[in-house]
């Protein structure tokens, strides 16, 4: 249960997201730099752990980005039918961010996923987010077979709720549709009062969620330009946020100049 904005940009990109997740399970942990396989990476944890494909114990998570510019974020996929029925379930979504956030490129996150252990993992949609390549991808997991979908370099939503995806899409892309008129549409304080708005009324289906049993716990945004990848992430519902100190890793040199030739092209 989530809502996820990407907006493109010529030299990089702006990436929010509200975590929206049962109330009992309290917001997680903030940001920490961690290193996969010499990748410097930077994310948030759910306060649990896991064991990883290779076996050690890691703390999970729903989003993610690395050194490289790489952003990866998963969303719950609550309406999926085909394969989703009579699978055990055993296994967390929350390790799969982890096992790939050490990639450099999108062919990297594609072989990555493709020796990738998801049997027993509920259904979910993987969005990946490649500036150097110009690209935004989403793979689609119906616990039994993965889809992949290649969006372009284009500004996009995607959004999640227990209640149904297709009525969360409905209600909340509304919100979004009507916010492009405002006048600094695209830019950070937008896309953050964006995520913490209630389109009239506080619900199930507003942006920032509010259930009896569910919230959103928190807003994580990552600010990639040529030189550098910054994530800043609100505890608490976005709508009553206390901001935490950004985390910042400085992207590869030869990322850098991809970066630049990719915005003057």
């Amino acid at each position: 249960m989530c809502t996820l904005s990407v907006i493109s940009r010529d030299n990089g990109y702006l990436l929010g997201m509200n975590r929206d997740e049962k109330i009992a399970r309290g917001a997680g942990t903030p940001p920490e730099a961690r290193e996969f396989g010499g990748t410097k990476a930077i994310y948030p944890s759910d306060g649990d752990r896991g064991t990883s494909i290779s076996g050690t114990c890691i703390s999970r998570t729903w989003i993610g980005a690395n050194e490289h510019a790489v952003a990866l974020a998963l969303l719950n996929w609550n309406d999926v039918v085909v394969g989703a029925v009579d699978v055990p379930k055993n296994r967390s979504r929350g390790l799969v961010i982890p096992a790939l956030i050490g990639c450099h490129s999108l062919a990297g996150v594609r072989e990555a996923l493709d020796v990738l252990e998801l049997a027993g993992m509920p259904p979910f949609r993987l969005v990946g987010v490649f500036p150097s390549e110009r690209q935004i991808c989403e793979w689609r997991w119906n616990s039994r077979q993965m889809e992949f979908l290649l969006h372009g370099w284009e500004v996009r939503q995607w959004f999640s709720s227990s209640l149904s995806d297709k009525q969360a899409e409905r209600r909340r892309g509304a919100t979004y549709h009507d916010a492009w008129n405002e006048a600094d549409a695209g830019s950070v304080p937008w896309l953050r009062r964006l995520h913490a708005s209630h389109a009239g009324a506080p619900g199930p289906f507003s942006l920032c969620v509010h259930r009896s049993d569910v919230r959103t716990l928190s807003y994580s945004e990552i600010e990639c330009t040529s030189a550098v990848v910054r994530m800043e992430h609100f505890v608490g519902s976005p709508c009553e946020r206390t901001v935490g100190d950004p985390i910042e890793t400085k992207c590869d040199y030869r990322l850098d100049l991809r970066l630049r030739n990719v915005g003057t092209e």
